[in-house]
């Protein structure tokens, strides 16, 4: 019996594609990387372009074009005319497992795998999953001695993760200040403190954090986004872990490690405080569009899974990925 031929279809986005790559792997069979890139007709909405190439770039269309595959693995809106594309071509052939919120209806795909905050409806084929899939990642022990946290971070060792403002939420330099101050103020001469951002990381933000790290008393550092030390070794190496709670992505990559985790609080914008009452008025308990991230948060809390700068929680986490990947598995036979 042959193995089933497996595309991973990957965008713009590095956590999205993180999560895809991590379902491939979990598979165990072989999978083929397709790296689309998008052009200017990626602003419209997927049931407008239809079961169409016409977002992607010529050289992306050239990587679709073959013999479509047994099964296709895509994240985010933008790919989702690019998976009706394949599929049609197949004659139905093609088994399509979609991560996050499509903005389609759900029967276009074979499977949804969303966390809570997306606006999906309950379908018998949406599976919703408390945390963001997250491959292993590197085994410390394996990795160069020139990519570990140098030996004068002692434990214990709080990590600082940053994300960035999205649609409805903002990242106040003050609330990282804030928090960044009661973890500096929490350690004693032994402990250390790492703060990393990430690309969505207002510069100002990070110049305010360097500039609070300078006049630090324990041994303190702002990691470039770069490395080194890597992301993977800084998680592996923390003690405990305190993230901004605006990213779903490193928010479980932080849980997933099995450590007490702390989230930093947001802010609402304008427009978020607007839109966000206005639906909770008119359609209580309902999800705002195109993501509520208190409903993800909601979760976490309910689950154990995290806790507050002050009080860092740490539960028992459920092994999501195998749950999806045994799933996968009886899709594709």
């Amino acid at each position: 019996m042959r193995e089933p031929r497996v595309w991973a279809l990957l965008g713009p986005h590095r956590g999205d594609n993180n999560q895809v790559l991590a379902l491939a792997e979990a598979l165990g069979v072989p999978f083929e990387i397709k790296s689309l890139r998008y052009n200017r007709w990626r602003h419209l909405q997927p049931n407008v372009l239809g079961a169409s190439l016409r977002s992607v770039s010529r050289a992306s269309r050239a990587l679709v074009l073959g013999n479509p595959p047994d099964l296709t693995i895509s994240t985010g809106h933008r790919s989702a005319p690019v998976v009706q594309f394949i599929r049609q071509r197949s004659e139905g052939r093609t088994r399509s497992v979609h991560i996050g919120f499509p903005r389609l209806p759900p029967g276009r795909f074979d499977l949804i795998v969303a966390t809570p905050e997306y606006p999906i409806p309950d379908r018998p084929n949406v599976m919703r999953i408390p945390l963001a899939l997250s491959g292993r990642g590197p085994d410390p022990a394996k990795v160069g001695p020139s990519d570990a946290v140098p030996e004068r971070f002692k434990s214990p060792r709080s990590l600082l993760v940053l994300g960035g403002p999205s649609l409805y939420w903002t990242l106040s330099p003050d609330d990282v200040s804030e928090a960044l101050s009661r973890l500096l103020g929490r350690q004693d001469s032994e402990g250390s403190v790492l703060v990393v951002g990430s690309p969505r990381t207002p510069p100002a933000v990070l110049r305010a954090v360097e500039r609070q790290l300078v006049a630090a008393t324990c041994e303190a550092m702002l990691v470039p986004m770069n490395g080194p030390p890597s992301y993977p070794q800084l998680l592996a190496a923390a003690d405990r872990l305190f993230v901004t709670a605006d990213s779903v992505a490193m928010v479980s990559e932080a849980v997933g490690t099995g450590k007490p985790v702390g989230l930093v609080a947001i802010r609402k914008t304008l427009g978020g405080r607007i839109t966000m009452a206005l639906m909770d008025r008119i359609r209580p308990g309902t999800r705002v569009y195109p993501r509520d991230l208190r409903f993800f948060w909601k979760g976490l809390h309910d689950l154990g899974l995290a806790g507050t700068v002050e009080h860092p929680a740490q539960g028992h986490v459920p092994d999501v990925m195998a749950e999806v990947a045994a799933r996968v598995r009886r899709l594709i036979g």
